[in-house]
């Protein structure tokens, strides 16, 4: 149990929210130094968002060991509940149709991700 916590809270989130600043720092400068479109820099925040919690979740379930699914999860739901907490307290908005599905995209994006993470090879001392 030690090493799944570990693996979601050290790994999986951890890694999602430094990914995150440093591909919005990304997109920042795509948007100031480049003409893109607006709708085009939207587009590749959503697939970045996707890939990046599919990462952690499978981060986290490599690290924690077992259970994938739980790993994933978990650690989606830590990283959309902190979203949404933001939002709140920041811009204080409830989270809107749109958003709700986009947040569930991410939440599966991350047990999928976790899914993937427990059954990918370990390596050992034994085979050097």
């Amino acid at each position: 149990m030690k090493k799944l916590i570990q693996g979601v809270l050290g790994y999986g989130v951890g890694s999602i929210f430094i990914l995150m600043i440093v591909f919005s720092g990304i997109l920042a400068l795509l948007l100031r130094f480049t003409n893109m479109e607006y709708q085009t820099l939207n587009q590749m925040a959503l697939i970045a968002g996707i890939s990046i919690l599919a990462f952690g979740g499978m981060l986290a379930a490599y690290k924690g060991e077992q259970k994938g699914w739980l790993s994933g999860g978990m650690t989606g739901l830590i990283f959309v509940s902190a979203m949404v907490l933001f939002q709140v307290i920041f811009e204080n908005q409830w989270v809107s149709l749109p958003q709700l599905s986009y947040f569930g995209g991410l939440l599966v994006a991350a047990w999928l991700g976790g899914m993937i993470g427990v059954n990918l090879p370990r390596r050992s001392a034994a085979k050097r």
